[in-house]
């Protein structure tokens, strides 16, 4: 196996212990689902490791408590350390058998220990098997849309340069790709939308209409403005499966996207008008929040072929 489709799938290891991490930070009894989310990326990380040790034996012959056995003289006969947290993770696969089998929930100080042991066990395995370090593995090779991953590459890097209102630039933009991509390949021939609800409405409040401020038709017409884009922004980011909490978050730390149409096609333009001080942690959680719809919409994607249609039959459409 190559070390590119490992990383490819480590990425994906490395999303499901997020969901993982995000599942027990919650309160009970919510918080114990994150025992079988553990379980599973921690399955499929051993999974992986003895596929890519050309362990000769069937993985799906073995069960979860044997993968020790089998990946430790793999390991040793390279000349790599034997696995860690063998105790953590024994205890890990009780409390998932417990929990799933017999109905025994894990305790909330069981759950901080497994997060905490499970993010030592990822980043010991992970540089000792793979020559990689798990924390530096980029969530953004899960998304397939390549506009939105190429400017999600470029926040990462300002990320890493500490250049944090650049990252939240890029990011901002990132979505906006990746909604824009998403709905265009859903338009049919006529090129309407599933998810259009209602034309922009940039330059109709009370300023452009030259209509004086104080005026009880222009409040009238400011709200009515913020209310209906307030709705469109609402119903579009629901009727794509998105988590609207998540969302808002987002939406608060990130600038707002302007579009302009250029020779080379959409152009796409952060405006700062927040007064939000960014951290390393505000665009950790912006770009794995793009990553998160990316998979989601990804989860359900399709696209329309469209006929081309004759002058003749537009004229007998209408």
């Amino acid at each position: 196996m190559k070390i590119e489709d490992a990383l490819d799938r480590l990425a994906f290891i490395k999303y499901l212990y997020g969901v993982g991490v995000d599942q027990s930070r919650k309160v009970e009894p919510f918080c114990r689902l994150s025992v079988l989310t553990f379980h599973d990326a921690v399955e499929l990380f051993l999974e992986l490791s003895a596929e890519y040790l050309d362990i000769p034996k069937k993985v799906t012959e073995l069960q979860f408590a044997q993968y020790y056995a089998l990946l430790n003289p793999a390991l040793k006969k390279k000349g790599k350390n034997e696995l860690t947290r063998k105790i953590a993770i024994d205890k890990l696969n009780k409390a998932r058998i417990a929990f799933k089998h017999h109905g025994t929930s894990p305790s909330k100080s069981d759950i901080d220990d497994f997060r905490a042991d499970i993010a030592e066990f990822f980043e010991e395995s992970t540089s000792n098997i793979f020559g990689v370090n798990f924390s530096e593995i980029s969530l953004i090779e899960l998304v397939k849309c390549q506009n939105a991953k190429s400017t999600l590459k470029e926040s990462q890097q300002m990320l890493s340069e500490n250049k944090l209102d650049e990252a939240l630039d890029k990011v901002a933009i990132a979505f906006e790709q990746l909604i824009d991509d998403y709905e265009v390949r859903k338009t049919d021939e006529w090129g309407r939308s599933p998810f259009f609800f209602g034309r922009r409405m940039d330059f109709l409040s009370s300023f452009f209409m030259d209509i004086p401020r104080g005026n009880k038709l222009a409040d009238f017409i400011d709200r009515v403005k913020e209310s209906i884009e307030a709705i469109q922004e609402s119903v579009k980011i629901l009727s794509l499966g998105l988590d609207y909490r998540r969302y808002a978050k987002f939406r608060l730390l990130t600038p707002i996207v302007q579009r302009t149409q250029g020779s080379g096609g959409i152009n796409y333009v952060a405006q700062r008008v927040s007064n939000v001080n960014p951290t390393k942690e505000a665009v950790h959680f912006c770009i794995n929040f793009v990553v998160e719809s990316a998979v989601t919409l990804q989860e359900f994607d399709f696209d329309i072929e469209k006929r081309e249609r004759s002058m003749a039959t537009l004229k007998d459409a209408f």
